[in-house]
C-alpha cells in the first residue's frame, strides 16, 4: 500500500538531504520541532517506506512522546497500522490527525476511507462532507460520497454528488447511466430519461447508450424520437437484427409499413453459419433434458465461436451452455467477449462474472461485477458475485458492504425471495466470522436460518465455524447431522462432521466420517489435513504423516500442514 503523497515527498527529500527538508516540514505541518524529533521522524517515514511499518510505529510513537498532538505523525501512525491490518487503531490516529490540524484535506480522506471499510457509512458521508468544504472539487471525494450516499439509500443526495463530480471532472457515461438507474428508482422517469439524452449528447458514437435511449423514447410514447435515435443506432451498428427489427416495428406503428418492410428484407438473407446458428438454438432448447442435442449445440457453437467475429448470440448461448456444465473457463472466456460486444443483457453479465469467479479470477470477477452494476444497479446477483469475490481477495468489509446493498434490494423490491436472501446472509456470517466478529456472524446465520431451516449448506457452514471457535459443540453436531440428512454423501458436510465428532472428542466418530468424505472427494487438501489431525489424535503417527502428506501433495503451500509433518 502506498504512502500518502505528502508523506513520500517528506521521505525522498529528506532521504536527499538539503534546505529541502524545512519546505518538506513545512508541508506535513511539522513546525518547530527539536532536531532530536526531526531526526526520529525522518527514520520513521524511512522505515514505512521501505515496508517496515512495525518499526515505524515504533518511532512515530517516540516522535510523539517528545512532541504530543503532531496532526502529521497521527496521519502517519494512521497509514501504518492500515497497512499492518490493524484497523481499529488505525481510524483512531486518523481521527487524531483531523482532530488536531482540520485544514489537511488528505487527513479527511485517509479518516473516510478508514470509516468506510469499517463499515461506518454515516461517519464516512460527514468526513468527506468536511473534505469538500476545504476542496469543493475533489473528484475522488465526491465518487466516494455519491457511492455511499447511493448505498445508504441517500438518493437525491447521492444524484447531487455525481452531478458535481461530473461538474469537476467532466462528463462521464458510467455516472449518467448511474443516475439514470438512480432516477429510475425513485420513478423520475423524466430525469432518466433526461439522464440518456445527457449521455447520448456526449457519446454519440457509443452505440449501447443510442439503443437504451431509443428504447427508452418508445417506452415513454415518443415514437418520432425512438426512430430518430435508433436511425443513428443503426448508422454504429448497421447489422444489428434486433434494432433493426425494433425500428421497423415503430416504422409501420405510424404509418410507414413501406419503410418497416424494405428494413426488414434489408436483413442479410441466411448464410451457412446463420443456419448452423439457427440449428444450435433450437438444439439448446432441449440441453436441459437431451443431452445429445446439448453436445451437438455446443460442437456447432465452437465452431462457430473460432471466428473472430462471432456474433454476440453465439457467444451468448456457448457461455450458457458452457457454465451449465460447469466448463468455467470457457463460460469466462466467451461470455467476457460477448459482455463486449453487446453489454444489453444483464443474464451474461452475471454469468460472465460468476464463470471468472469459479476460475479463481476473484479480481476479475470483481471488476466485471462493478462494471455490470453500472447498467444494471439493481442486479443481486451482481452484488453477490462481488461479494464472494472480495471475500476471495481478503476484503470482507467491502463483501459485507456488497451484501448489505444486495439486502436492501431485495427487502425493498425483492421480498418473496428468500433463497438469495438466504445466500447472501450466510455469505455475511463467513465474512463476519473471518473479521472475528462471532455476534454478528451468528445473528446472520441465525437470520438466514429463519429464512430457510433446511438449508443443508448454511447448516453445514454455521456448525463449522462453531466447530472452529470450539463453541456450542453440541449444537454444532446437530446441525451437521441434519445437514448430512439432507444432502447424503457430500464430502465437505461428511468432513464438517467428522470435524465437530473431532472437537467432541469421539475420534473414531470423527475418522469414520472424514474417511466417507474423502471417498467422495479424495481431490480436496483439507480433508486430508483434518484426517491426519484426527489421525494424530488417535496416536496413528504414520497414518497420520500419511494423510499429512497427500494434503501437501494437494496443496504444497500450506505453512499449517508442513509444520505438522516436521513435528511428527
Amino acid at each position: 500500500m502506498s504512502l500518502p503523497r505528502p508523506i513520500i515527498t517528506f521521505c525522498i527529500l529528506a532521504l536527499i538531504g538539503g534546505s529541502s527538508m524545512v519546505h518538506a516540514q513545512e508541508e506535513l505541518g511539522l513546525t518547530d520541532i527539536p532536531p532530536q524529533s526531526e531526526a526520529l521522524f525522518i527514520r520513521a517515514l524511512t522505515e514505512a517506506y521501505l515496508g517496515d511499518h512495525e518499526q515505524a510505529v515504533i518511532l512515530y510513537t517516540n516522535v510523539l512522546n517528545s512532541r504530543p498532538g503532531e496532526a502529521a505523525v497521527f496521519s502517519a501512525l494512521a497509514e501504518s497500522y492500515k497497512v499492518l491490518g490493524q484497523q481499529a487503531e488505525a481510524l483512531f490516529f486518523a481521527s487524531e490527525a483531523v482532530e488536531h490540524d482540520r485544514n489537511v484535506p488528505n487527513y479527511y480522506a485517509s479518516l473516510a476511507e478508514l470509516q468506510t471499510d469499517l463499515n461506518q457509512p454515516e461517519a464516512a458521508m460527514s468526513t468527506y462532507s468536511a473534505l469538500l468544504v476545504l476542496r469543493p472539487r475533489d473528484a475522488e471525494a465526491l465518487a466516494a460520497l455519491g457511492q455511499l450516499q447511493e448505498r445508504s439509500g441517500h438518493f437525491e443526495a447521492a444524484l447531487e454528488s455525481y452531478e458535481q463530480l461530473i461538474h469537476a471532472a467532466g462528463e462521464s457515461l458510467a455516472l449518467r447511466l448511474r443516475m439514470e438507474a438512480i432516477h429510475a428508482r425513485l420513478g423520475n422517469s423524466d430525469e432518466a430519461l433526461h439522464m440518456l439524452e445527457r449521455a447520448s449528447e456526449s457519446y454519440r458514437n457509443e452505440p449501447m447508450v443510442q439503443f437504451r435511449l431509443g428504447i427508452a423514447y418508445r417506452d415513454a410514447n415518443r415514437p418520432a424520437d425512438a426512430i430518430s435515435v435508433l436511425q443513428r443506432y443503426l448508422t454504429l451498428e448497421p447489422g444489428d437484427v434486433e434494432g433493426t427489427l425494433l425500428l421497423a416495428e415503430l416504422l409501420e406503428d405510424q404509418g410507414q409499413s413501406d419503410r418497416a418492410e424494405v428494413l426488414r428484407n434489408g436483413l442479410n438473407g441466411p448464410s451457412s453459419s446463420e443456419e448452423q446458428l439457427r440449428r444450435a438454438a433450437l438444439l439448446y432448447e432441449r440441453a436441459d433434458e437431451d443431452p445429445e442435442a446439448a453436445a451437438e449445440a455446443r460442437q456447432i457453437l465452437e465452431s462457430l465461436a473460432d471466428d473472430a467475429d462471432a456474433s454476440v448470440d453465439v457467444l451468448m448461448l456457448l457461455g450458457s451452455l458452457a457454465f451449465s456444465n460447469k466448463d468455467f473457463g470457457i463460460a469466462a472466456e466467451v461470455l467476457g467477449r460477448a459482455v463486449e460486444l453487446d453489454p444489453r443483457k444483464q443474464g451474461m453479465w452475471e454469468q460472465a462474472a460468476a464463470a471468472r469467479l469459479y476460475v479463481g479470477n476473484a479480481e476479475g470477477a470483481i471488476e466485471l461485477a462493478e462494471e455490470g452494476l453500472i447498467l444494471f444497479p439493481g442486479s443481486v446477483s451482481l452484488y453477490r458475485v462481488a461479494a464472494y469475490g472480495y471475500a476471495n481477495v481478503d476484503r470482507p468489509r467491502k463483501g459485507i458492504a456488497m451484501i448489505a446493498h444486495a439486502l436492501e434490494i431485495l427487502e425493498t423490491e425483492q421480498p418473496e425471495n428468500l433463497s438469495d436472501r438466504t445466500k447472501l446472509l450466510s455469505l455475511k456470517g463467513l465474512l463476519h466470522d473471518k473479521l472475528r466478529e462471532h455476534h454478528l456472524a451468528d445473528s446472520a446465520f441465525e437470520a438466514a436460518l429463519v429464512f430457510d431451516p433446511e438449508n443443508a449448506l448454511i447448516l453445514n457452514n454455521y456448525a463449522y465455524i462453531l466447530s472452529e471457535r470450539n463453541e456450542r459443540l453440541q449444537e454444532a453436531l446437530e446441525m451437521a447431522v441434519e445437514a448430512n440428512e439432507l444432502d447424503a454423501d457430500n464430502a465437505y458436510f461428511l468432513d464438517t462432521l467428522g470435524w465437530v465428532y473431532f472437537k467432541l472428542g469421539r475420534l473414531n466418530e470423527a475418522a469414520e466420517a472424514i474417511e466417507q468424505a474423502i471417498a467422495v472427494d479424495d481431490m480436496f487438501a483439507l480433508l486430508y489435513e483434518h484426517l491426519g489431525d484426527v489421525y494424530s489424535a488417535q496416536g496413528r503417527t504414520q497414518l497420520a504423516r500419511t494423510a499429512w502428506s497427500r494434503s501437501l501433495e494437494l496443496d504444497p503451500g500450506n505453512e499449517n500442514v508442513q509444520e505438522k509433518l516436521g513435528s511428527h
